[in-house]
């Protein structure tokens, strides 16, 4: 799947949600990023972050201890259309 934006957070770092989370608001809606990680923990963090900002991840995998997750960004709460 083709990602409009890609965040490498394998090995070092710094301060990975911070990074994610910027990175996703210059996205608009229904644009796709691809994280990188091979820190376990981190994969599990950004999942309830997408679940908590109303982002789907729509694919994940793990290949030789790296996890990439690719979530599509949603519209922000209360932009519907009324």
């Amino acid at each position: 799947m083709y990602a409009d934006k890609v965040v490498n957070c394998i090995g070092a770092c710094q301060a990975p949600m911070l990074t994610i989370d910027v990175e996703m608001k210059v996205l608009e809606s229904g644009q796709v990023m691809q994280v990188m990680t091979d820190d376990p923990d981190l994969a599990e963090r950004v999942r309830a972050w997408a679940d908590e900002n109303g982002h789907m991840i729509e694919e994940e995998h793990v290949v030789a201890g790296v996890t990439t997750l690719i979530m599509r960004k949603e519209a922000a709460a209360g932009a519907e259309a009324k």
